[in-house]
């Protein structure tokens, strides 16, 4: 008999209750990772989770813990891997193929299930907040302002520093490293100095403009409660400002569209959104293939489109931009765009991608539709065009 720790967007050893549990509880644990087929997903998607196994892999076996990593379909490659009499342990994730892992796991094995992936339980908001906009889920849980504590490895771990990357794209914001490692790194430095003045900086395009965090919460290297700890010891040694605020704001947005997409199931994935009724997009292949390209005509558009296509990253304000330009300039159906972006973004999160396109398309939880005129964007806030220059130069290849 052993515990068996099924890792998914959980890529840690900190703060993961699940892998306390079962190292308290039994004599022998074991951990396995069940990967998606990579064909139809970004180069540097992948490459970003492969260095983040490797990480896990590390700090797990100084657990004296050795992780498998499977291929295939999940509940088939669990029955071949999880032996007679051991107990599962995992974190609830966020997602209806989510969900329906969860219950088929379930059902076919003893099971432990814990929750570390939101600052939040469904329970402690109350559902009827859900149906409501972000801004009466921010005021309910401000008022009662309660945040679980993170809690610690399982044991002594020396965390690793991850090797420098090999070929990184000169043009890049962040060279991400994938790992646990990388993203306490980054969160150490980015509360040291860059977190105070974020809410000057959070729609620039460079390095510390924004925290970059989003890719390690994405795949679970850092836990939202971590970050959430952090941040609150940060104010308490050096002071609040607005900016660091504006930080505690966003994992707000972020447990608000983990919430509503755990409250709301398949819905947002429908072509009408959160809206009732049906609605009809149009879908134009070659107005798709443009946008996809970065060959729109639209320079602040397409610098976006290949700056995603070549690193897997954009900021926030770039994928407001690029979003709303293919959902209401050409007019297609912004769940083309949510895919695509599912497929190339290395801080891929289900709520978070699903949440924003939806809300763009005017078909979220919001009480209006956003347009973002990319000519005005680009004035305000790339009025130089070095941004455009950095992607659409021709000498400047990053190769």
């Amino acid at each position: 008999m052993a515990g068996v720790v099924w890792y998914r967007n959980d890529l840690r050893v900190d703060d993961h209750e699940a892998l306390t549990q079962a190292c308290s509880e039994q004599d022998k644990v074991r951990a396995v990772f069940i990967q998606q087929e990579t064909e139809q997903r970004g180069q540097q998607q992948v490459i970003f989770e492969q260095e983040t196994l490797h990480a896990l892999r590390n700090h797990l076996e100084q657990l004296g813990i050795e992780l498998t990593i499977l291929q295939g379909e999940t509940v088939e490659q669990l029955t071949s891997f999880v032996q007679q009499d051991d107990v599962v342990y995992f974190h609830r994730m966020t997602g209806e193929y989510e969900a329906r892992q969860e219950n088929a796991v379930q059902e076919r094995f003893t099971t432990r299930m814990y929750e570390t992936q939101t600052l939040h339980l469904r329970e402690d908001i109350g559902s009827d907040e859900l149906k409501r906009v972000f801004t009466a889920f921010r005021k309910r849980v401000e008022y009662d302002g309660r945040f679980a504590d993170p809690i610690e490895a399982p044991g002594k771990v020396r965390y690793i520093e991850p090797p420098g990357k090999q070929t990184v794209d000169s043009r890049t914001a962040f060279p991400f490293a994938g790992g646990e490692t990388a993203g306490r790194n980054r969160l150490a430095a980015y509360l040291e100095g860059p977190v105070f003045t974020y809410k000057e900086t959070r729609n620039g395009f460079d390095r510390d403009d924004s925290s970059k965090l989003s890719a390690w919460l994405a795949n679970g290297s850092l836990s939202p409660r971590s970050v959430m700890a952090e941040l609150q010891r940060t104010e308490r040694e050096h002071g609040a400002n607005e900016s660091t605020y504006w930080l505690y704001f966003e994992l707000l947005w972020r447990d608000f569209f983990h919430l509503t997409m755990r409250e709301t199931g398949h819905r947002l994935f429908r072509s009408n959104g959160l809206r009732d009724g049906h609605m009809t997009w149009k879908t134009d292949q070659a107005a798709i293939d443009s946008w996809i390209a970065g060959e729109t005509g639209e320079p602040f558009v397409d610098a976006f489109m290949r700056e995603i296509k070549e690193t897997g990253w954009m900021s926030n304000r770039g994928r407001q931009i690029t979003a709303s330009y293919l959902i209401h300039d050409l007019q297609q159906d912004w769940r083309i765009g949510a895919r695509y972006f599912e497929q190339q973004l290395i801080d891929y999160d289900v709520a978070s991608n699903y949440g924003n396109w939806a809300y763009i398309a005017g078909v979220g939880n919001a009480t209006r539709t956003p347009r973002f005129n990319p000519e005005f964007q680009q004035q305000k806030y790339d009025p130089t065009k070095a941004f455009i220059r950095r992607w659409m130069s021709s000498e400047t290849t990053g190769k």
